[in-house]
């Protein structure tokens, strides 16, 4: 059976997006052992935006945002 687009659509599971607090993030990453500039590296990122994220001065955005909680849900993991 063919299902539409639509249907397709409306059937996704829409992955929940969790931000930590500022000084959170930059805990999780120090727990990990990690550099802002190894975090901007794995996000596509440069480390000054994500030591702008950790002051919490910007939020990460769009495909970034995805990356970004994707990678501190696997420095929470490592820790």
């Amino acid at each position: 059976m063919t299902s539409t687009v639509a249907e397709k659509i409306r059937s996704l599971r829409h992955v929940r997006l969790e931000l930590p607090t500022p000084p959170e993030r930059r805990a999780i990453r120090e727990a990990a052992g990690l550099t802002q500039a190894q975090v901007g590296s794995a996000v596509g990122v440069t480390p000054q935006a994500v030591a702008l994220w950790e002051s919490g001065r910007r939020t990460p955005r769009g495909h970034f945002l995805e990356k970004y909680v994707e990678a501190i849900r696997a420095m929470q993991e490592a820790a």
